[in-house]
């Protein structure tokens, strides 16, 4: 138990003496990054789904 213990005060020494933490500006810089790269993936993801759907029209009403 005592390990147990001293490894709660070692983080809790560790998180607010020795991380340190984005500012508020880098925060927001982060998470415009993020948006701006989530929205990119998922444009790419809706043009590969668009593409191969048209694809796989094409071959269905070819063969049927």
């Amino acid at each position: 138990m005592a390990a147990v213990t001293e490894y709660i005060k070692e983080s809790y020494i560790e998180l607010t003496q020795k991380v340190t933490w984005p500012t508020w500006r880098e925060l927001q810089n982060s998470a415009v990054v993020v948006l701006v790269a989530a929205i990119i993936i998922a444009l790419v993801i809706f043009g590969m789904d668009q593409v191969i759907h048209f694809v796989l029209d094409k071959l269905y009403s070819s063969l049927g």
